[in-house]
């Protein structure tokens, strides 16, 4: 029997069909062979989009470009997407 973690059944809730549970899973896979460059670019186009955002991050609120090498912002892209993968 194949064990399911906590948040597996939470896809389900949420209304996603088979199909599109197997798009993220495999989306997912993806993303998990680079976490670090694509969790940063994520990040990075996030802040593209929504330049307020960085006043939510304490290490970007003093720097009024978008920091591509900011280390602390790789750390955190990093961390958050190693949390989410499931």
């Amino acid at each position: 029997m194949t064990a399911f973690p906590p948040n597996a059944l939470r896809v389900r809730e949420l209304g996603f069909t088979e199909k599109q549970e197997a798009l993220v899973k495999e989306s997912w896979k993806v993303m998990k062979q680079n976490i670090p460059e694509h969790s940063l670019r994520f990040f990075t186009l996030i802040l593209e989009m929504a330049p307020a955002v960085k006043n939510m991050f304490p290490f970007l609120k003093d720097s009024d470009e978008i920091p591509k090498n900011n280390p602390k912002l790789k750390a955190h892209a990093f961390i958050v997407f190693n949390m989410t993968y499931w």
